[in-house]
């Protein structure tokens, strides 16, 4: 599975199949800054909200387990 920013406000999620997940996004401070649940098959694009530059923690939760993933904002 891989997560990762193709702009600013775009995250794409591959290698999921057929599964259902929720996708939440923190900052460095623990704040949750959103929240999506999807259903996938392969690749699944998610639309951010307009956060600042900084670092962020991207949680994805599925049937097979968790991955988090931090990704960089410019």
């Amino acid at each position: 599975i891989s997560i990762y920013k193709t702009t600013n406000n775009t995250l794409r999620i591959t290698g999921l199949q057929s599964e259902n997940a929720v996708v939440k996004v923190f900052n460095m401070l623990g704040k949750q800054m959103m929240t999506k649940a999807f259903k996938t098959n392969g690749v699944k694009e998610i639309w951010l909200p307009r956060l600042t530059s900084g670092i962020y923690l991207v949680q994805l939760q599925s049937d097979k387990g968790r991955l988090n993933k931090k990704i960089i904002l410019e």
